[in-house]
């Protein structure tokens, strides 16, 4: 099942360059493949609410060129036939005017709240999403990030009661605002990345003190968020 959704940006998607904002991008992208859980009548909010949660565990985007104010926006996504019980890839393809603009990948974790453990992803479950035997990167796996041996600059974080969802955790788009606020300012000033990628280890939750550190590394922007205790939470690669 592919799902199309036709998107009217508002203003504060857009940076002064008329350029969307990367996580105007990311939440729109969100928000289609919502609306393909909603068609497969698998509401996120209500699963959560019975004890059953997808948990994101990546995020990897390609940029081939940012949308701009004006341009009329369209996104397509699906998800791949199961290649395991455990996790599942939901593709994306993001266009301007018709053009292919962005090409994105998410992978998925289904999780037993009560228990505290990975749940088993059913036939019957993916049969309603539909999965189409296509993918938007092919001969492709998720790589891992690299570990920075040092960091070059680093910040704290308090972690606003909006930046919780209902899952009781921080959203999974919000570390992205924590990298960019790490960032050093003739860094953000000059931003621009053409690949995006988030690998959420732990999540973190309210009253969490967390830092978040950055470092370059062969012309990577790479983020780790560290929680109480040091404990490494996600990692996010920007170059």
């Amino acid at each position: 099942m592919f799902i199309e959704l036709n998107y009217q940006p508002m203003l504060e998607d857009f940076n002064k360059k008329m350029e969307m904002e990367y996580p105007a991008i990311l939440k729109l992208l969100e928000n289609a493949g919502s609306q393909h859980s909603e068609k497969a009548g698998d509401n996120n909010i209500e699963a959560a609410n019975a004890g059953i949660s997808w948990v994101l565990t990546d995020w990897y985007v390609e940029i081939l060129e940012l949308p701009k104010m004006r341009d009329i926006i369209k996104v397509l996504t699906w998800t791949e036939p199961l290649s395991s019980p455990f996790n599942t890839l939901r593709d994306f393809e993001l266009f301007a005017n018709d053009k292919l603009v962005l090409k994105g990948l998410t992978r998925w974790a289904l999780f037993d709240l009560v228990n505290k453990r990975p749940a088993k992803i059913t036939d019957d479950l993916m049969n309603r999403y539909g999965a189409e035997d296509r993918k938007v990167f092919e001969n492709f796996k998720i790589p891992k990030i690299a570990m920075p041996e040092t960091f070059t600059s680093e910040k704290e974080i308090a972690v606003r009661r909006s930046d919780i969802d209902f899952n009781d955790h921080v959203h999974n788009l919000v570390y992205f605002d924590y990298a960019m606020e790490t960032l050093p300012e003739e860094l953000y000033e000059n931003r621009n990345y053409h690949h995006i990628h988030i690998a959420y280890k732990m999540p973190v939750f309210k009253n969490e003190k967390i830092t978040c550190k950055h470092a370059v590394v062969e012309d990577k922007h790479i983020f780790c968020v560290y929680g109480d205790n040091d404990v490494l939470k996600t990692q996010i690669e920007l170059y």
